[in-house]
C-alpha cells in the first residue's frame, strides 16, 4: 500500500526540520525587531534611575519595559551568534543582525 515509504520518510523529516528551523529564526527576527524598535523610541535614560522616578508608576512601568526589551535584544543577539543558530542555518548571524538594525533603526 505504501510503496517507497522508506524513501519519503527522510524527505519529510528533513522538510519538517527546515520548517521548524525557519520558524525559530523568523520568530527571533520578529522579537529582535520589536525590541530594538521599542528601545529606539524609549531609550534607557538616567532620569529613569532617580529616586523621584522610582515613585512614579508610569516611569517604573516604562523602566520595566525597557529592561525587558533590553533583555530580549541581548538574548536574540546571543542566539544569532550561537552554535545552535549555526546548526539551524547557513546564514551569518552578525550580518543578519546588522541588516535588521539598519532596517529598524536606520
Amino acid at each position: 500500500m505504501y510503496k517507497n515509504n522508506s524513501q519519503a520518510k527522510p524527505f519529510i523529516v528533513e522538510d519538517g526540520f527546515s520548517n521548524l528551523a525557519n520558524a525559530i529564526i523568523i520568530q527571533a527576527v520578529k522579537d529582535y525587531r520589536e525590541a530594538i524598535h521599542f528601545l529606539k523610541h524609549h531609550p534607557h535614560t538616567p532620569d529613569l534611575d532617580t529616586e523621584e522616578a522610582k515613585k512614579d508608576i508610569r516611569k517604573i512601568t516604562l523602566l520595566n519595559n525597557i529592561i525587558k526589551n533590553e533583555g530580549e535584544r541581548d538574548d536574540v543577539e546571543r542566539f544569532f551568534r550561537s552554535g545552535w543558530f549555526g546548526e539551524l542555518t547557513a546564514l551569518d548571524g552578525d550580518v543578519l543582525l546588522k541588516q535588521i538594525r539598519e532596517m529598524e533603526v536606520g
